[in-house]
């Protein structure tokens, strides 16, 4: 029988920049850590880990979800501490990328290890099984690869490496671990130079960098074309390596250079002389403050290839060009760009094409599936979609056809011919519902360690399989997992929907509601639907989860769409404004994100005052019904929760939030207060927390958080927040969190559970608390920190909180907050300043400060 698995503890030997922000995320899903590095020559032993320590909190993005977990994580050195590895069940090693110093320390600590100790390198590329060859022969058995991306918190990918001796089933107990604890994607590569996400991704930024020199494109040129027009991230291609690190990316090249000599593209696996050149300057990129992108002042500079000296940057994209990469389908924007004759559109060709050619020829070598690469390349690279998803979407025997015809006229960076299985008429792509092309079939294994070379067999299509995704149980809680074109989804069977969501169920007695709307923005109707939702819910089922099939769980109320449903009720805006506001919102693609909640009501201000409050009042009542249904309400959060998403989910019994969940009341970003109940919970949760005691100090932070629009950057921040409570539960994986909300739904259940009883004496800071908070606030006028319409809107936020015109102290109810919520919401939205700010957000998609 075989025994579980657990990671009680885990040790990370190298305090550099990847091995202390991988025990930073090992803190973040609570698993105690133990960072290792050399012990300081002169003062404290434990000195090179504390600085890495202390380097933590000053990384932004922060590696640890709340600045306590950093107390999580014990200092250690070798020569004092090397006995308490004995007690991890998994050593990760995060050393520089030399393997003679990786393999003294694996002989250094061999010994210490416990029986059950499963040892990982870190490793971005060297040979799993040469390192392998440092251990005793009895422990290669428990050694393998275990390649996070930086910065490890936010990047998915993890790529899981074995050498040839690492049991399959200790892979599976780290595949495990590594997905529902940790949150990451799991691909297994094979052992080949760069593994799979880094082999593909350097290889398309070398295919990049050879054809912007081919068409004499600026870098600032090529970044602008290589980015969000081709769902890559806004970094793109330069501004990448400068994040990278541009030796981290040397070093890259050069592993590829001297472990792959037959490659058909070894001669492309070199550095331009300018790159070498910032290198040896020490002009790394972002760590150094220079690199291929330079600061000054609040200007960015970039390296201008001709001169070799640094020029404003200012990347120009060719309006037509800049049309193809507007057009959303693959198929007609590559045979646009392939059609086209102009510089920048035949170098982005190039590009795709290069990169689906040498995609094609190393999937044999370095994965096992299509689908391994894609999510590789996906999770690893922050691309959209993968080289295979385009290629297929694209439509594959076009696009087959072209890349040969490119391949036999000269054009492409090798001349190596397409296997036979991407040139068999057959082929529409790579990925169906049955699984992923396997070029290898069902003996894969038997090229585990061929790192380069053609495979005659593999010439023959009928050798080749599909792979379902994994069968391992860790997958079981993934009930709707990342997909890749071609895979089918089925949501469930739908209840009722509307234009503006879903009511669906899985085949059980949860019913699961999702907004339809774009970035799942409140409006009139979807609360008419929540309303709806929730009667329904308890009627027929046991529980209803608020879920939405892609993040964000709501950016707000979409105010632009309820500006034109006030216009058809007879009540239409200043003249001209909504034409306007309309082709502003197209050019920004703005949803109130910055303004949350009610905002998206306001438009109803400038001629219909008595119809916004109707709304406001529905917002509160929906808000209620949430809190006080008969069945367990949960919203499962994922991404963007903000104003109106976050008054909904904090009234809902239960939180489920992903760990990148961002959280916050944010209305004054459009000169308005949270009135969809924010404001009223807040203070409620301030006289929880007092316990019969003083409210204001609990109020006082709350307050802040409010009138300064805070957002939580992490669901552990938003718990120190307050936004959640201690029953709320945080979950590592995105992908899980349907399945932890469905549990959680049922464990409510099985209690016989019932609403909570609706307060009828809340404590309140009263007119002494407002007064207090007020001359804070006087204050920061008078220093010039805020404006006088933020002041006059903060006055508004602590008369709301602080329960309005009564004595400290003074018991009220839910309803007189809420009512206070409506009445200062309301003396808002008639001001020409808010009205103001509203504008310029819809037209900017920026806080105006006024």
């Amino acid at each position: 029988m075989s025994t579980n698995f657990h990671v009680c503890k885990v040790a990370v030997l190298g305090a550099g920049v990847m091995g202390a922000q991988i025990a930073a995320h090992l803190v973040n899903a609570n698993v105690p850590t133990i960072l290792f590095d050399l012990s300081a020559r002169e003062g404290e032993p434990n000195d090179i880990v504390n600085k890495a320590l202390d380097s933590l909190k000053e990384l932004d993005p922060s590696p640890l979800a709340s600045p306590s977990r950093i107390n999580f994580i014990t200092a250690a050195n070798y020569d004092q501490h090397i006995e308490q590895l004995r007690d991890c069940d998994l050593v990760i090693e995060a050393i520089a990328e030399r393997i003679d110093w990786k393999s003294d320390l694996y002989r250094k600590v061999a010994p210490y290890l416990g029986e059950r100790t499963i040892f990982a390198s870190n490793t971005s590329g060297l040979s799993i099984n040469q390192l392998a060859q440092a251990f005793p022969e009895n422990l290669r058995h428990r050694f393998c690869g275990i390649h996070f991306f930086n910065p490890p918190r936010y990047m998915h990918l993890v790529e899981l490496i074995p050498c040839r001796e690492t049991e399959e089933p200790l892979l599976d107990q780290l595949e495990t671990f590594l997905v529902s604890t940790l949150g990451k994607g799991v691909v297994r590569a094979r052992d080949t130079p760069n593994f799979i996400a880094n082999r593909i991704g350097v290889f398309s930024m070398l295919a990049t960098k050879h054809h912007a020199a081919a068409f004499n494109l600026g870098l600032d040129t090529v970044d602008a074309l290589t980015g969000r027009y081709l769902g890559r991230p806004k970094s793109a291609t330069f501004r990448t390596l400068d994040v990278v690190g541009l030796d981290v990316f040397a070093h890259v090249v050069n592993t590829m250079r001297e472990n792959l000599t037959g490659d058909p593209w070894h001669k492309h696996y070199e550095l331009p002389g300018w790159l070498n050149r910032l290198v040896e300057q020490g002009a790394l990129g972002q760590k150094t403050k220079k690199g291929i992108y330079q600061k000054i002042g609040k200007e960015i500079h970039v390296l201008d290839l001709h001169t070799d000296a640094y020029r404003l940057s200012d990347s120009n994209i060719d309006d037509g060009v800049k049309d193809i990469l507007r057009e959303r389908g693959w198929a007609k924007k590559l045979a646009a760009l392939r059609a086209n004759p102009h510089p920048q559109s035949q170098f982005l060709w190039a590009t795709f094409r290069d990169v689906f050619h040498y995609c094609a020829l190393q999937l044999e070598h370095i994965a096992n599936n299509a689908r391994d690469l894609d999510f590789a390349v996906r999770w690893g690279f922050g691309w959209d979609s993968g080289p295979f998803e385009i290629w297929q979407a694209a439509g594959w025997q076009q696009v087959a056809g072209w890349v040969a015809a490119d391949i036999a006229a000269g054009k492409a960076m090798s001349d190596a011919p397409l296997p036979a299985w991407a040139a068999d008429p057959n082929r529409t792509g790579m990925h169906t519902a049955q699984g992923s092309f396997a070029p290898v079939g069902r003996d894969s294994s038997r090229l585990a360690d061929k790192a380069v070379g053609m495979n005659p067999d593999l010439q023959n299509p009928q050798q080749a399989d599909y792979q379902p995704r994994s069968q391992l149980p860790v997958y079981r809680r993934q009930l709707f997992p990342d997909r890749l074109l071609g895979e089918p989804v089925h949501y469930g069977e739908t209840i009722f929907e509307t234009d503006d969501m879903r009511l669906w169920h899985t085949g059980d007695d949860i019913a699961i509601l999702s907004f339809e709307t774009k970035m799942h923005t409140i409006s009139n109707e979807v609360l008419d639907g929540v309303l709806r939702a929730v009667d329904e819910a308890e009627l027929h089922f046991s529980a209803l989860i608020l879920w939405q099939t892609e993040p964000p769980f709501s950016a707000g109320a979409n105010l632009l769409q309820l500006m034109q449903g006030v216009q058809e009720t007879g009540t239409a805006p200043t003249t001209g404004l909504l034409d306007k506001l309309k082709g502003a919102a197209q050019r920004v693609k703005y949803t109130i994100a910055g303004g949350g909640g009610l905002g998206g009501i306001v438009n109803a201000a400038i001629g219909n005052v008595p119809y916004v409050e109707d709304v406001v009042a529905k917002f509160q009542q929906t808000s209620l019904r949430l809190r006080y249904a008969q069945i367990p309400t949960i919203a499962a959060l994922d991404g963007l929760a903000l104003g109106g998403g976050c008054e909904f989910s904090m009234h809902c019994t239960r939180i489920i939030a992903t760990l990148e969940s961002y959280i916050g009341l944010v209305e004054v970003g459009v000169g308005l207060l949270p009135a969809g109940g924010g404001c009223k919970e807040m203070a409620m949760r301030a006289a929880q927390k007092a316990r019969g005691g003083d409210v204001f100090p609990h109020l006082k932070r709350y307050f802040q958080q409010i009138a300064m629009g805070e957002v939580a950057k992490s669901a552990e921040l938003a718990r120190d927040m307050g936004y959640l409570r201690p029953s709320d539960r945080i979950v590592l994986n995105r992908f899980e969190l349907l399945h932890v909300a469905k549990a959680e739904a049922r464990a409510l259940t099985a209690t016989a559970y019932r609403p909570p009883l609706q307060p009828g004496q809340i404590p309140v800071a009263g007119r002494t608390g407002s007064a207090t908070l007020k001359a804070a606030m006087l204050n920061l006028l008078e220093g010039g920190f805020i404006s006088e319409h933020d002041y006059q809107i903060g006055c508004r936020i602590a008369k709301t909180m602080c329960g309005g015109d009564v004595d400290a102290g003074s018991l009220v109810d839910e309803q007189w907050l809420l009512d206070l919520e409506r009445h200062n919401f309301m003396e808002l939205i008639t001001t020409e300043k808010t009205r103001a700010r509203i504008e310029h957000m819809l037209k900017n998609g920026k806080p105006l400060r006024n």
